[in-house]
């Protein structure tokens, strides 16, 4: 998720890291985080002031990549009445089978599969 950090002037550089911004934010430094929607509520609302405060947004997710999802269509095509199925219920089954996917077959699979397009183990990338 992309959040939106407004930071003050007078106590960060603008080109800090994104790392030390978290890092402000976690220490309860005059740093806020904001969705998008709340922060651009809060500039119309003349909540922030961009002469005093620095804004950069973060992608938090940044370094993850999607490997799956579930969609409605997934149990359609498996015979299932979609029209019965409350949003809860999509949270719990998609919840369950990533467990089920991590338990039983990421691992073993991320490793060969990292082997196999030569992805470096790290002892090896020293030599």
């Amino acid at each position: 998720m992309i959040f939106t950090y407004v930071y003050p002037v007078e106590e960060f550089d603008r080109n800090i890291t994104d790392n030390e911004i978290k890092e402000a934010y976690s220490n309860n430094k005059e740093v806020k985080k904001h969705t998008l929607d709340d922060f651009f509520d809060s500039l119309n609302d003349d909540l922030i002031n961009l002469d005093t405060h620095w804004v950069r947004t973060i992608d938090d997710n940044k370094d993850y990549y999607p490997i799956s999802s579930l969609h409605l269509d997934d149990l359609e095509h498996l015979g299932f009445d979609v029209s019965k199925i409350a949003e809860n219920d999509m949270i719990t089954l998609a919840n369950k089978l990533s467990n089920d996917y991590c338990e039983q077959l990421f691992w073993g699979s991320l490793e060969i599969l990292a082997e196999a397009i030569g992805i470096p183990r790290k002892n090896e990338a020293k030599n």
